[in-house]
């Protein structure tokens, strides 16, 4: 029988414990136990109700005009110029009188891109968009009784200005004729013909229902 020393005895007794709690090379990352608790702010953030997306349609300086300043009719009308030349925009539009374009969602042939192409033909800044109310954000509303060659004509829907409807029309008005009817130049009358044509001793009559709007680039 031998006999192991205290020496010898201790020199085992450190190797087992070293060799038992050393960490593995491999060791994976701690994983959390699955009942732990989850903090209540990250619960809240999970369950918390998402704020709903919109196509956003029109420019950015648009969104920051309220609604009832741009529909506002300018006290002033009398003194603001036109920013453009006027007389190019109704030689563009006189151009394109008997011809016709496709129509539908921003084709040349609906009524308010023709007069967008009419105003910009004379160095209008017509930038606005999205709807009949923005699409003026770069112009000024102006009173029946101030409307010049040059100014836009915009029916629009009395309960909701900014809805795109069937009876929302865009007209260019060309003359003021002296018994207080206009000479106007217009696209797609009939709807869906995209047929530029020219009319005179015109009044506005917009559909039941429906205002017009006078703005001036």
């Amino acid at each position: 029988m031998r006999f192991h020393t205290k020496a010898t005895i201790l020199a085992t007794i450190s190797s087992l414990t070293l060799s038992l709690g050393a960490t593995p090379a491999f060791a994976a990352s701690p994983v959390a136990p699955i009942s732990t608790p989850v903090a209540a702010d990250a619960v809240a953030s999970v369950h918390a109700p998402r704020t709903p997306q919109s196509l956003v349609t029109e420019i950015d300086t648009a969104a920051a005009t309220p609604l009832e300043a741009m529909i506002e009719v300018s006290s002033a009308t009398s003194a603001i110029p036109h920013g453009f030349n006027v007389e190019q925009a109704i030689a563009q539009a006189t151009a394109e009188i008997g011809t016709s374009r496709p129509t539908g969602w921003s084709q040349p042939g609906e009524c308010i891109m023709s007069a967008q192409r009419w105003i910009r033909a004379g160095g209008g800044n017509w930038s606005g968009g999205g709807n009949p109310v923005s699409n003026y954000v770069t112009a000024t509303r102006i009173a029946y009784d101030a409307v010049q060659p040059g100014d836009i004509v915009q029916y629009e829907y009395s309960s909701d200005p900014t809805a795109w409807v069937t009876g929302v029309h865009t007209v260019l008005i060309t003359g003021v004729n002296g018994d207080g009817t206009f000479s106007i130049i217009e696209s797609n009358n009939p709807g869906g013909s995209g047929l530029v044509q020219a009319q005179s001793n015109w009044t506005p009559e917009p559909p039941a229902g429906f205002n017009a709007a006078f703005w001036r680039f």
